[in-house]
Formats: C-alpha cells, sequence, structure tokens
C-alpha cells in the first residue's frame, strides 16, 4: 500500500536552507505540497540560490539567526507557520573552535540562534498547532578532536529539543530531531576527498558508504508530518549505524 505525506496548505521556514540538508528538507516539504521559504545569511547566498532555482517555487529572505533584528525585520513578512526547519549552523573545524572567541561564535549560531528562532516563531507555530524540527549531528553524541563547538552545540540541541518539547506542549507544538552522521555535502567534501580518513571512517558505518542529503530530509518530512502526530522530543539519528558501532 502506497503511503504519501500531503502537507497541502501548510508554510515551512527552514533556515539555512539553501544549500545541502536544507535544501533537501525544503524540496521534500514542497513536494509534499507546502509552501516553503529557505533563509541564507549572506546576499551571496541567496544570490546562488535564486540562480539555481529560478522556477521561484521555493522562497527565500535573508535571515542571520544570531541578530535579533533580523529574524524580527524577516519574520514580519511571514503571516502564517506551520513548521519550523533549525538547519542554520556553523563549522568551524581544523582545530580553529578550541580558542574561546571561534567556540561561542559557532555555539551562538547552533544553539542560541535555533532558539532564537523557536522563541520568534512560537507564537505563529502555537496558533497553526505546528511543529518545529532541529538538525542535530552525530559529532554531538561522538565528540570531535576538530571541531568541539560544533560537537557540543550539537550536543545541547538535542536537549534544548528535549526541554522544550516537554515545556511547550500545552502550546500545541510539537518539537523533535534530526542527527544527521556523514552526509554527502559540500561541508564534507574535504573528509571524502581524503582517502585515508574516508575509509576509515566508512570501516565504522555499518552501511559502509555516507548518506544522501535527501535520506535526512525524508526524517525531517516524516517528522513535519500527521503520521508523527504523537512524537515530541524524539532525536531520530540518520547516520548509517556510525554512533551504534
Amino acid at each position: 500500500m502506497a503511503w504519501e505525506i500531503d502537507l497541502s496548505g501548510k508554510a515551512a521556514l527552514v533556515t539555512g536552507g539553501t544549500s545541502g540538508i536544507g535544501y533537501a528538507v525544503a524540496r521534500a516539504l514542497s513536494r509534499a505540497g507546502a509552501e516553503v521559504t529557505v533563509t541564507a545569511r549572506t546576499a551571496a547566498s541567496l544570490d546562488a540560490f535564486e540562480t539555481a532555482t529560478p522556477d521561484g517555487e521555493i522562497a527565500a529572505l535573508r535571515l542571520d539567526v544570531t541578530n535579533d533584528l533580523s529574524i524580527e525585520e524577516a519574520l514580519d513578512g511571514v503571516d502564517r507557520l506551520d513548521i519550523l526547519v533549525n538547519n542554520a549552523g556553523a563549522l568551524l573545524g581544523q582545530g580553529a573552535e578550541f580558542r574561546p572567541g571561534p567556540f561561542a561564535n559557532v555555539v551562538n549560531v547552533n544553539l542560541i540562534g535555533a532558539m532564537r528562532m523557536c522563541h520568534a516563531c512560537l507564537g505563529k507555530l502555537a496558533i497553526a498547532a505546528g511543529c518545529i524540527v532541529n538538525v542535530g549531528a552525530a559529532a554531538g553524541f561522538s565528540g570531535s578532536v576538530e571541531a568541539p563547538a560544533h560537537a557540543a552545540s550539537k550536543a545541547a540541541l538535542v536537549n534544548l529539543t528535549k526541554s522544550l518539547a516537554a515545556a511547550w506542549a500545552h502550546h500545541r507544538v510539537r518539537i523533535n530531531a534530526v542527527v544527521p552522521g556523514w552526509i554527502e555535502s559540500a561541508q564534507s567534501a574535504v573528509l571524502r576527498d581524503d582517502p585515508e580518513r574516508a575509509r576509515a571512517l566508512l570501516e565504522r558505518t555499518p552501511l559502509r558508504r555516507f548518506g544522501a542529503p535527501d535520506e535526512v530530509a525524508a526524517a525531517a518530512l516524516f517528522l513535519c508530518s500527521p503520521a508523527a502526530s504523537y512524537i515530541a522530543g524524539a532525536a531520530i539519528v540518520v547516520d548509517g549505524g556510525y554512533s551504534a558501532a
């Protein structure tokens, strides 16, 4: 029996949705019938997105999750919101995050930025009895010798998800997370292009391959759908078994 998710009439906002996992999530929501808007921090990212997606099926706007005024101005043009996907993220890697300044900057995007968006969108989501999906990372479970701020902030994001899911249930807003592992994206390109490091990761991954952005998007789409109406405070791990090995 075929199973189809229908989000017709729903309005969705995906932060950091002009590329990678965020864009895959935006496309999945759009294909399910939702009216989708993605955000990017820079004008250059918006220009590149609009050039690559000239059909206009997915709208785009500029929004910096670390700036309250930017969030307020962007949301002024959003009349209704059923779905919020907090995908905007930062990862410096190569040891840069061990310095306090860069560490704080990454946490400000990955964790505090998500909280800013949740708080700013709560009213609209409560009216619509909507949902939030936060995008974590497998490094939040295992740690990272190169990106401690990324790992720490993503671990905290999962716990923030659980906290808000319990605290805001009376607002009729469901909150969950998806936790990607090693996914084929521009962010992981350097790692995947290093045969030794890629081999080590794949040997630890039971499914023996990198994931695709669409596979993460499928989990996010499910959490946004009526099929997940009794799921709150969950973190669905999409990592090919990496965290279980």
